[in-house]
Order: structure tokens, then C-alpha cells, then sequence
């Protein structure tokens, strides 16, 4: 892909997950208030589950859609159908129908939307071509949450200061419908879809959760997820009582807190642009986790009044900046090849399965021991669990630098400049090194081709039909001309000083390249006719 259609592609992923993360945090402050408004408590916590529950069924389904189907097809169709759902809400609301109508069509849309995320983690790979372009990128669509984390709460504050929270569901409506836009063509060049063995649900809805738990031994990814989106859970249900009940406020209040969580993610984000790197995406990810337990920390004991309520949910919004960018992106690069999607998914599956679970826990737990209360042990618990799994983050990033040198080495290289970073990750794995003393041959002219080498270090001599050719230097490669033409090599190339390469078998650089061939084939050419000359 060229670096302009690159370029396009990245942006107009990023644009429609904008709106859709919006509307996204727009919608479930307006029904949640709609339905503590129209049930009191118990529709609160039925709406909180709700999306909880069909957020899971959705990204279960979808996940496997997306490891089968071309990733582009599944996104727009889901989110067409969200913002379909979020209008059917407006509409319901509109009309004055009962409000579980639109309660219920409303969480259908914000777990439909909810998918975008980790399609949108699955796709930037076959997109970007390093690992720190990915990171980039992942970072970008954390900020970009925290922004839409801001405005989201900030007009659901607005909408409900100006009008009853029945009509504010139309301005959900009124920002869902433009996240479709920008998808509309888009198209991506990815390998073939994962294997279409018949395979049972079940198992294939599992096979997420389990590349999700092997990713981080003791399951840390997975046990930190769902802490922090139990935390999330108990927040959503803690806060709206919090206001309504103990500070005796508006309902715009509920969104001006939000809000704040919002101001928190974006400042979190332009860290995050600054500090992570490829190689401190775990510990970012711990340190998130971490944060969120001490935001709820702060907002239990300093919940005197919504503004210091407001100061625990800024820590709790630069968390989640973190630990999102963090967390999508590692994940995506540590998954295995087929599971990519599921595994993304899985993280989406257990956020809901644990905000439902925190949910339902809110109000015994605030009835027990108090709404501050409640929020403090909640948080102390969080933390906990992020300390005790802070070494193993941290030896996961430091097994992740030698991988990202080698992704990064390849990605300079002429052959691989067009591959996505999916590949580039896979071929950096397979990468075998060779230390070659001055005067050793490497490849002979008329010999058989089996690999293809890339200089690390060191120079090389090339001759073809005893003829002197351009020498090569570090992040130069050679080899490629015999596995692509399935010829005899056509130079002889030769240490001239200590040398070191990395090399590729045929089967997996012909593989890598399959279906981009015609850029190594040009570049075939270039070297064939330029070695050939006299």
C-alpha cells in the first residue's frame, strides 16, 4: 500500500471510530439516567447489564466473523447496525414508548459499537508497516477515546441540562449515523482469512479467550482486564447514585463527572504519545490498571463534593488512556496469527462480563458499607491485583525488545517495505542469524537458492561472471532474485570483512511476499539489470 493510501486508510478507520467511540460514551449516560429516571434503581442496574450482556454476545460473534471475513466488510456492517439500533431508540423515546424499548434498543447500539475497537486493533496491522507505527497508531486511538470520553459526557451533560433525558436519546441518534460514513469503500489487502475447518461455536468463541489468557502467563491480561471493568462497572452504577441520592444534584452532573474522567484520558493520551514505546507496552498496560484503582481510591475519600469526586475521576481517565493504548497493542502483536480478532474481542468480552458483575455488586456493596466505601475497597483491590502482576509485565517487555529491533530491522528493508507489520512481526520471528569471517563465501553464482539474507553488520563483496558490483552495506538484502525466478543464484557474494546477516528460508520469504510479489518482482529487475551490466 502506498504511503498516501496508508495515510487515508489509518485516517478513516480513526475518523469513524471518533464518532463511534462518541456516540459510544454519549449513549450510556443518557439511558443510564433515562432509566434511573423512568425504574429508579432497579432499571439503572437492568441497563447496566443489559449492555454488559449484549456486549459480549456481540463481540463473541463478531470476533469470529472477523478472524474468517475480511476485517473491513465485518466493521462497516457492525456499525451500520449500531447506529441503526441507536436511531430505533431515538425514535422509541420520541414516541413516548415504554422506556425498556429504548433502553434496550439503546445497549444493543453501544455494545454493536463497542466492536470497533478491537476490529480497529485487528486492522491496523495489515495496515502500518513497524511495530512502532503500530504503537503510533494504537496510542492515536486512545487519545482519540479520550477525547470522545470527554465530549461524550460533556453533551450528555448538556443534553440533559436543556431537555428531558427521553429526548436527549435523539442526540445519541444524531451522532451514531455519521460513524458509518467514513468506512464507506474502504478496503485493505490482508493474507487469506484464517482456516474454515467446521469447528463448534463454542470452541471457536473460546479459542479468543484462551490466545487472550496465554498472552501474559497466570492469565494477567485477562484477570487485570476484568479488574479494572468490574471496577468500571461498580463506577457506573456508584456514581449516578453518588449525585442523584448523596450530593442531591442534576442529572447533569452525572455527565460533568464523566467529562471529567474524559480530561483525564486526553492528558493521559499525550503521555502516552511521549513515554510508550514498543518495548514498555506491558508495564503501561499494569501501570493503567494500577491508576484506575487509585482514582477510585481518591474519589472515595475525597467524595465530600463533585468536585473532588471529579479530581479521582481525572486519575481514573489518565489510567484508562494508558492502559487502553497499552492493552490493544500488545495484545495484537502477541496473539497468534488466526486469533487475532477473537483475542481483541476477548478482552471486550470480559470488560462487559465483568462491568455487568460490578453492576449487580454496586448496590449490595453500597448498601453494606456505604457508596464511598464500597468505591474504596474496590479500588484497593485493583491495585493490589495490578502490584502482584507488575514483574511479570515487566519481564514481557523485556522480551520484547529483541523482537521489535528484528521487526524494525526488516522494516527497512527495500524488499519488505510494502508488508504489513503482521507479516514483518511473523518473519522477524523466523529470522535465523549467520557470522561469516573475512573471505567466505556466502551465496555462489550457479549455486541453488534457498534463503535470502539481510546484512546486520559489516560489508560484502559482489561479483557476477568475475565481474565487481555495487558491495553491500548494513540493511542491504540479497539472495531474492534465485527464490523468486526459482533460478541458480546469479552473483557470488563474499565477506570482506567480518560479516553478519539474517536470513529467511524460501518458504517463508515466498510466503511473506505472496500476493505483493509484483514490488519484489520490480525490484528483482532493478538488481538483475543493474548486476548484469558490464
Amino acid at each position: 500500500m502506498a504511503t498516501s493510501a496508508l495515510i487515508s486508510a489509518v485516517r478513516r478507520v480513526q475518523a469513524g471510530w471518533a464518532v463511534a467511540t462518541t456516540a459510544a460514551h454519549l449513549a450510556p449516560i443518557v439511558l443510564f439516567v433515562l432509566a434511573f429516571d423512568r425504574g429508579g434503581p432497579t432499571l439503572l442496574v437492568a441497563c447496566s447489564v443489559l449492555i454488559s450482556v449484549l456486549g459480549i454476545l456481540a463481540n463473541s460473534r463478531v470476533g469470529m466473523l472477523a478472524d474468517r471475513l475480511p476485517l473491513t466488510r465485518v466493521l462497516r456492517w457492525v456499525v451500520a447496525l449500531g447506529s441503526a439500533a441507536m436511531v430505533l431508540s431515538a425514535v422509541s423515546a420520541l414516541a413516548r414508548w415504554p422506556a425498556v424499548v429504548s433502553v434496550a434498543t439503546g445497549s444493543l447500539a453501544v455494545a454493536l459499537l463497542s466492536t470497533y475497537r478491537p476490529l480497529q486493533a485487528a486492522l491496523l496491522p495489515w495496515i502500518v508497516h513497524t511495530p512502532r507505527e503500530l504503537a503510533r497508531a494504537n496510542i492515536g486511538a486512545a487519545g482519540t477515546e479520550s477525547i470522545a470520553s470527554l465530549v461524550g459526557p460533556a453533551l450528555a451533560g448538556v443534553v440533559l441540562l436543556v431537555t428531558s433525558p427521553a429526548d436527549a436519546v435523539v442526540a445519541c441518534a444524531l451522532c451514531a449515523v455519521f460513524a458509518p460514513l467514513p468506512l464507506l469503500g474502504l478496503s485493505v489487502a490482508q493474507a487469506a482469512p484464517a482456516r474454515r475447518d467446521p469447528v463448534s461455536r463454542r470452541e471457536s468463541y473460546a479459542a479468543g479467550l484462551v490466545a487472550l489468557w496465554r498472552a501474559v502467563p497466570g492469565g494477567g491480561a485477562s484477570v487485570l482486564s476484568a479488574a479494572q471493568t468490574f471496577a468500571r462497572g461498580a463506577l457506573q452504577v456508584l456514581l449516578v447514585l453518588l449525585v442523584l441520592e448523596t450530593f442531591r444534584l442534576g442529572n447533569d452532573t452525572v455527565g460533568w463527572l464523566w467529562a471529567a474522567m474524559g480530561v483525564g484520558g486526553l492528558v493521559g493520551a499525550l503521555v502516552g504519545s511521549r513515554a510508550l514505546r514498543v518495548t514498555r507496552l506491558a508495564r503501561g498496560f499494569v501501570l493503567g490498571v494500577m491508576l484506575w484503582g487509585v482514582g477510585l481510591v481518591v474519589v472515595a475519600v475525597t467524595s465530600s463534593s463533585p468536585w473532588t469526586a471529579g479530581l479521582g475521576m481525572l486519575v481514573v481517565g489518565f489510567g484508562n488512556a494508558v492502559e487502553d493504548a497499552s492493552m490493544f497493542t500488545f495484545i495484537a502483536r502477541r496473539a497468534p496469527h488466526g486469533a487475532v480478532a477473537r483475542a481483541l474481542s476477548a478482552i471486550e468480552i470480559i470488560a462487559f462480563t465483568s462491568m455487568a458483575l460490578g453492576s449487580l455488586a454496586a448496590p449490595g456493596l453500597a448498601q453494606a458499607v456505604g457508596q464511598r466505601g464500597a468505591t474504596l475497597a474496590i479500588g484497593v483491590i485493583v491495585v493490589v491485583l495490578a502490584l502482584a502482576y507488575a514483574l511479570t509485565f515487566h519481564r514481557i517487555d523485556g522480551a520484547a525488545t529483541e523482537s521489535a529491533g528484528h521487526a524494525d530491522f526488516l522494516a527497512d528493508v527495500e524488499v519488505f517495505e510494502v508488508l504489513p507489520v503482521v507479516l514483518v512481526e511473523h518473519l522477524a520471528g523466523r529470522l535465523e542469524r549467520n557470522d561469516y569471517a573475512t573471505g567466505t563465501v556466502v551465496i555462489r553464482e550457479g549455486a541453488e537458492g534457498d534463503s535470502f539474507h539481510i546484512v546486520a553488520s559489516g560489508s560484502a563483496t559482489v561479483d557476477v561472471h568475475g565481474s565487481p558490483r555495487p558491495p553491500l552495506g548494513p540493511g542491504d538484502g540479497f539472495g531474492e532474485i534465485a527464490l523468486l525466478r526459482q533460478s541458480a543464484r546469479t552473483a557470488t557474494v563474499t565477506a570482506a570483512e567480518p560479516l553478519t546477516t539474517y536470513s529467511l528460508e524460501r518458504d517463508d520469504f515466498l510466503t511473506a511476499i505472496q500476493g505483493r510479489s509484483a514490488s519484489a518482482e520490480a525490484l528483482a529487475d532493478l538488481r538483475l539489470s543493474r548486476d548484469t551490466k558490464p
